[in-house]
């Protein structure tokens, strides 16, 4: 008798005793966050400081010889302006996603270009439209040509990057996905590759008919996530792009708006485009996690507080702020080729 009625007590004691672990659990994952919160934001702090030392103060910090000076419009124009463009993001891609699907009636083919630097969430809206049975989708269908394709950084080069990159992003919005053959590495045959891009995050590209029976000792390095396909047949692949009603394409490799130009008014092109921005900074912190051996020089800056720069590593970052303030301003702006 005494055990049982013992027994009560002990489990209200155990729910206390729970409770309070709960308690102290959230109290701890609190603070961790606010440290979290705080290293952040110490670190974007510190990254605007340099961004906003002159060539000539770099230099000296770091014992560097000294580069020219940037153009008198540089990268270190203000992006408070596009705060109100943030918060319509999410409505426009409500928007496009009600229009690109359509009420039923086929009519004419739309064409989507979802442009973004590398860690901005592109991925994530991407599946806004992979998950839309009427388009279809591309992964980073350039990331075959930039391993394919040498370019070196800056200049005249950078240019002619963008230029191969317009030319197949048009070839491709027109649903001639062969033009991809000439890049894919080991080159396809007989129009049949294993070695698509990350074809598993393009779902028109993992159903019937373009998923064709999988094949025994053949090594699929891109493969489809929810069932075993064969090797992509790039003509099956063609012919699906074809009946879908619309096509989006997610690149990460088109830096400035204004190169795009000629496929808003290319007259077989419906085109939308969606240039995602995300502070240039967070961007930077955001790669240093994901790219870790990439950013070496960087965590070491920020976790040790006067570990040297080298100046072309502030210059990249300068030049993506460039390019993100340069397609934006042009996007503010709304030229009549964007008008639609």
């Amino acid at each position: 008798m005494e055990i049982r009625r013992a027994l009560p007590q002990d489990i209200r004691e155990l729910l206390h005793r729970l409770k309070m672990r709960s308690k102290y659990a959230v109290l701890l994952v609190f603070v961790i966050s606010l440290i979290i919160i705080e290293k952040e934001n110490n670190f974007i702090s510190r990254v605007s400081d340099k961004l906003k030392q002159s060539p000539q103060a770099l230099a000296e910090a770091n014992s560097t010889e000294v580069s020219p000076a940037p153009a008198e419009n540089g990268s270190l124009a203000s992006l408070q302006e596009l705060d109100a463009a943030f918060f319509q993001l999410r409505s426009h891609l409500y928007n496009i996603t009600l229009q690109l699907a359509g009420d039923g009636d086929p009519g004419p083919r739309r064409h989507l270009l979802l442009m973004a630097t590398t860690r901005t969430g592109s991925s994530f809206v991407g599946e806004f439209f992979n998950q839309q049975g009427s388009i279809f989708y591309l992964f980073e269908p350039l990331w075959h040509v930039e391993k394919t394709v040498t370019f070196l950084p800056g200049g005249a080069s950078a240019v002619g990057s963008a230029l191969v990159y317009r030319d197949v992003l048009k070839q491709l919005l027109l649903c001639d996905l062969y033009i991809l053959e000439n890049f894919i590495s080991p080159a396809p045959e007989g129009h049949l590759t294993p070695f698509l891009f990350r074809r598993g995050s393009s779902h028109s590209l993992c159903e019937e008919p373009v998923c064709t029976p999988s094949t025994k000792k053949v090594f699929e390095k891109y493969y489809c996530k929810n069932r075993r396909c064969g090797p992509l047949n790039i003509t099956l692949a063609v012919e699906a792009c074809r009946r879908k009603q619309h096509v989006a394409l997610k690149t990460v490799r088109i830096r400035q708006l204004e190169f795009l130009q000629p496929l808003v008014e290319d007259p077989r092109l419906d085109l939308r485009i969606i240039q995602l921005v995300r502070d240039p900074r967070a961007v930077l912190a955001s790669r240093m996690v994901a790219f870790s051996g990439k950013y070496e020089t960087w965590k070491k800056w920020a976790s040790e507080g006067e570990a040297p720069l080298r100046e072309e590593e502030v210059q990249r970052l300068r030049g993506n702020c460039e390019s993100i303030r340069v397609s934006a301003e042009l996007g503010l702006r709304r030229p009549g080729w964007l008008r639609g």
